[in-house]
């Protein structure tokens, strides 16, 4: 019988038929590898941009901390809120900070340049700062194509733009007043086009080469190797799995080999590992989650502090234009600095604790109460009725007769008064300057007409000139 030819034999069909899939499948894998890297990349300079932008952002505030930012619902901050120019004169003055510190400390961070641009009467936008450059080229601007006109500046924007001569892939965060009036914009930049391009196309030469040396080592030891290949496929299957129920602990096994498998179980290994950087990424926003909480709260009551009440203030003074009502109310703890002398701080730091609880209950949703410092403490309530004054009174009188009930501290029983001052927006004002000072000036009052009570400011008040008629306080 004569010998078939290799090719005609059945085995050799076998290993031509799988050849040629092998062939097709990883040039379709070529293809949509390209195409992914292609996406990925764009996707990673998008969150890459974003991250930097979230980083100037947190920067600015550090520095700054008169300015508001505002966010989309992913947490994105896409605004910056000032009432006027980052990096003015007057904000040198009071940080001690130039606008170039500012930026180079984010670029440090980020790891690339960072501008910072103006906007012009002309309606474009020139560069103000820029931190790797003290003396930046001031006829540099930002030009991105897709903008009809710098009013659409006003938008946060990641991609492609001409900042001066060169192109950079950037995030575009715009300063506008609280009006929406744009004051320039802080941009950082991943790279620029011309390198991340490059990057770009040598991953994918890369990939191409690597692919076809596989595709080389297959052709040669398929026939050969056809049913080890396939041996260690169920282990990495389930090191798959074991990853997508983040039980990562363990490294992916046959890392070693240089087959497919051996470049499989690199890819898993990789996922492996891509899945604990992100776990570890979380574990950084969620520490930096909780320490931008801490820098609006208070350390022992965990009330909102001043900070948290002077944006709440503002947000309250803007709700006046659409006519809503709100009142602010100042109160403090009578003679609690003879409940630290006699008692002891741990005493009067509980004592603080179980007031803020008691303040707290007594509050509809949308209030607010914030430790100032000390035993004083301010509330911002919003009036839902039509009655603003009798709103006041009546949350002042809860507040009066709670905190008058004892307290249970240590196995002791603790009697205090509190005295409150009351001013209503806008009838007392419309600023919360004006809404605070009048509010401590009907403290004051409450004080002046012997404790225990609550007093509505009216004209006429004036402040005590004896600050020991308002009482000691003792920071808990």
């Amino acid at each position: 019988m004569t010998k078939l030819p290799w090719h005609q034999t059945l085995v050799g069909k076998v290993v031509v038929f799988m050849l040629l899939g092998v062939m097709f499948a990883y040039l379709m894998g070529a293809l949509s590898g390209f195409l992914m890297v292609e996406r990925g990349a764009r996707e990673q300079w998008r969150r890459e941009a974003q991250v930097n932008a979230q980083i100037v952002s947190a920067t600015i505030r550090r520095i700054y901390t008169s300015v508001a930012v505002s966010a989309d619902e992913t947490g994105q901050i896409t605004r910056i809120i000032s009432q006027r120019p980052i990096g003015d004169e007057e904000s040198v003055l009071e940080t001690g900070f130039s606008p170039v510190d500012v930026l180079a400390l984010a670029s440090a961070q980020t790891r690339n340049n960072v501008w910072l641009f103006g906007a012009t009467p002309e309606g474009s936008l020139k560069v103000v700062a820029d931190a790797l450059n003290a003396s930046p080229d001031s006829e540099a601007a930002l030009t991105v194509s897709t903008w009809q006109s710098t009013a659409e500046a006003t938008d946060f924007y990641v991609g492609f733009a001409l900042v001066g001569s060169q192109q950079h892939f950037i995030s575009s965060l715009p300063i506008v007043t609280p009006d929406g009036k744009l004051l320039g914009v802080v941009v950082s930049t991943i790279g620029q086009r011309d390198v991340l391009y490059q990057m770009r196309n040598d991953l994918i030469g890369k990939a191409l080469m690597a692919l076809l040396a596989v595709l080389v080592a297959t052709a040669l030891m398929l026939s050969i190797l056809m049913r080890h290949l396939f041996r260690p496929v169920p282990t990495l299957i389930r090191s798959l799995a074991a990853i997508a129920k983040n039980q990562t602990q363990s490294p992916t096994p046959y890392t070693a080999r240089n087959d497919e498998i051996g470049r499989m179980a690199k890819a898993i290994d990789a996922l492996r590992k891509k899945v604990i950087e992100r776990e570890h990424l979380l574990d950084i926003k969620d520490e930096a989650l909780r320490f931008q909480h801490l820098a609006h709260h208070d350390e022992l009551t965990k009330l909102p502090n001043r900070i948290q009440l002077n944006d709440a203030l503002k947000a309250a003074e803007l709700s006046l234009l659409q006519g809503d009502v709100f009142n602010v109310m100042l109160f403090d703890l009578d003679y609690f600095k003879d409940v630290n002398d006699s008692l002891g701080h741990a005493v009067g730091d509980a004592l603080l604790i179980d007031v803020s609880q008691r303040v707290q209950g007594l509050l509809k949703d949308n209030d607010l109460v914030a430790r100032l410092g000390g035993d004083e403490f301010a509330i911002i309530q919003r009036v839902a009725g039509s009655a603003p004054e009798e709103e006041a009174k009546a949350l002042a009188d809860n507040i009066v007769a709670t905190l008058g009930a004892p307290f249970q501290i240590e196995a002791q029983e603790i009697t205090i008064s509190v005295s409150v001052g009351i001013a209503r927006a806008p009838v007392d004002g419309d600023t919360s300057y004006d809404l605070l000072r009048n509010a401590d000036i009907a403290l004051y009052a409450a004080k002046a007409k012997g404790r225990n009570r609550y007093m509505l400011f009216a004209s006429g008040m004036k402040m005590m000139a004896n600050t020991d008629e308002r009482g000691q306080s003792c920071t808990g």
